[in-house]
């Protein structure tokens, strides 16, 4: 019953009358969707750029967060950036929605893939003249059947996302798509840290960083875990620093992982303020461990070696590390409980020998 009401409000409230046929000729104005979280953000970074690269003319809209606005501040693939944080429902249409209205977009991209009520409410509001997104089931019905949307495809859960994000454009004829990601604007901040990684680089052959930080705790490494993986890079590797990262309220940490390392080559990394700094960090690196796919995108954005440890959902398959060189280290369930110092040195010798990306499983 609740299943079936569900699907009749559905329908009711996210329809669209007078669709008219897509006409690319017309399409002067788009917005892309994206006010989430920072990696979500360097990796639509490619469909911004794919976008402009075939209609230079269009003025591509963001609508960013707070959180990851400062990763596209400097795209020159970007005509505006609009802030859209969470916020109750009428106070969005008061504010953000009635202002994205009055802009009226030829075509808007919504790229979530979930079937939200709220959500797809917002979204239908904008006043889209084409709407482009994901069929995404519920209810017994799916966002294919809902007249708000004029073009959808499935999100292929198997492949990278941006295999589906460019599927929702197939229309628009897009040519030579290069899935590299890119990062603008590192520079004005990357001075101090860049000052601090040249004089590690007097006395150490080369640069690592982990990251040991996920965006919850079942995807943050623990300190015990982090310090043996430490230990045994370190031992392993002493011609590098091994610098590890502390995000805002990590410090204690991550000082307590580098005291329980016991190695002079495991040391805090420069502090990084902004992520920017972080991705000036990240690119003087050689390699990369992290749990965080915000990490591990800024360090695909610079082809680094990569050692990603992932929980086992199809967020590996979406997020995988978009490097030429990379190593996942898959947990056995929703959480890294356990991380192999053993596994992750194999993983690093692996990268640093040369060998190409794979999936192992955290024993």
């Amino acid at each position: 019953m609740i299943k079936t009401a569900a699907r009749l409000i559905s329908y009711a409230l996210l329809g669209k009358s007078d669709k008219q046929p897509l006409d690319i000729a017309k399409v002067r104005k788009v917005l892309i969707l994206r006010n989430d979280k920072i990696g979500d953000m360097i990796v639509t970074s490619a469909l911004l750029r794919e976008l402009k690269k075939n209609y230079p003319h269009w003025q591509i809209d963001v609508a960013a967060s707070s959180v990851n606005r400062d990763v596209i501040a400097a795209n020159p693939h970007v005509s505006d950036i609009l802030i859209w944080d969470k916020q109750p429902l009428l106070r969005d249409l008061r504010t953000t929605i009635a202002d994205l209205r009055r802009r009226r977009y030829d075509v808007i991209f919504n790229p979530y893939n979930r079937f939200s009520i709220p959500l797809l409410l917002r979204i239908k509001w904008l006043g889209a003249r084409y709407l482009t997104g994901f069929a995404i089931p519920k209810y017994g019905t799916s966002t294919a059947k809902l007249g708000m949307f004029d073009h959808t495809v499935p999100c292929d859960r198997s492949r990278h996302i941006l295999h589906s994000y460019f599927a929702t454009f197939a229309q628009f004829s897009l040519r030579d798509i290069d899935m590299r990601y890119e990062l603008f604007g590192v520079d004005a901040h990357a001075a101090p840290i860049d000052a601090a990684c040249d004089n590690l680089l007097r006395t150490y052959a080369g640069l690592f960083c982990l990251n040991f930080q996920g965006s919850n705790a079942q995807r943050t490494v623990s300190v015990a875990d982090a310090q043996r993986c430490c230990a045994a890079i370190a031992a392993r590797y002493p011609r590098h620093a091994l610098l590890v990262i502390a995000a805002p309220g990590t410090e204690a940490r991550a000082a307590e992982i580098v005291h329980g390392a016991g190695h002079a080559n495991v040391m805090l990394a420069p502090p990084t303020s902004h992520i920017l700094q972080l991705a000036a960090l990240i690119r003087r690196c050689a390699l990369v461990l992290s749990p965080d796919t915000s990490v591990i995108h800024i360090a695909s954005a610079y082809d680094r070696k990569i050692v990603g440890y992932y929980i086992r959902t199809d967020n590996y398959h979406w997020f995988y590390p978009a490097s030429s060189q990379y190593r996942v280290i898959l947990a056995p369930g929703l959480t890294l409980a356990s991380v192999s110092a053993d596994e992750t040195l194999a993983a690093v010798e692996a990268l640093m020998e040369g060998e190409t990306a794979a999936v192992q499983a955290v024993g």
